[in-house]
């Protein structure tokens, strides 16, 4: 108390601009404290979470492209699927005989007449095997583009590989007295045609 008491009395003997000096002196050594203990800290705390809410909000803006980019993926894959399924029924099943298709083909109104279909051997590759034909066939030049397009329009796939187009000569025609042979064959063209099945 009589600590308290000298103080005082010394406080009041100091002049006024020594009051003022000290008073502002005591103003800035608190707010340094409270600056220093309790705004710092704060102002630390207040960078932490802004960085934690940029990393976050980063973070949701790839989720959002990676959800984007999943829902593309999902429709690519869908009409990946529709794709191959479409492949798999226009791929014959290894049962089906293609020269039967081929000889369907022919004897529709084509105006085309297979003189033969050799099968030659196959070739097995990763995922599917490989079923070549040589053709033979007689008949015209117009014959022979209706013909392919009949083909191509056929449910199966089917690729046509080399090819060799003949003018049929006519004594070759007169020697032959086949019905098979047309009278009005102007060409005869030897073609290779690919068939595939899917390995099992």
């Amino acid at each position: 108390m009589d600590q308290i008491v000298s103080f005082y009395e010394k406080w009041i003997q100091l002049p006024r601009w020594q009051k003022w000096l000290l008073i502002l002196l005591l103003g800035m050594v608190l707010m340094l404290l409270i600056y220093y203990f309790k705004i710092l800290p704060m102002k630390e705390t207040l960078e932490k979470k802004r960085r934690e809410a940029r990393s976050l909000a980063l973070t949701v803006n790839r989720l959002k492209l990676v959800e984007k980019r999943k829902s593309l993926l999902m429709k690519e894959l869908e009409e990946l699927r529709k794709r191959i399924k479409e492949i798999e029924e226009k791929l014959p099943s290894g049962k089906e005989e293609v020269s039967q298709i081929i000889r369907t083909i022919t004897t529709s109104d084509s105006g085309m007449v297979i003189k033969s279909i050799q099968r030659e051997r196959t070739k097995s590759h990763r995922y599917y095997v490989e079923y070549p034909y040589r053709v033979e066939l007689l008949g015209t030049y117009p014959s022979y583009i209706h013909w392919c397009e009949k083909l191509s329009r056929a449910n199966r796939i089917i690729n046509f590989g080399p090819m060799r187009i003949e003018a049929v000569q006519t004594s070759e025609k007169q020697a032959s007295k086949k019905k098979a042979f047309p009278s009005r064959a102007t060409i005869k063209i030897t073609l290779e045609v690919k068939a595939f099945t899917l390995l099992e």
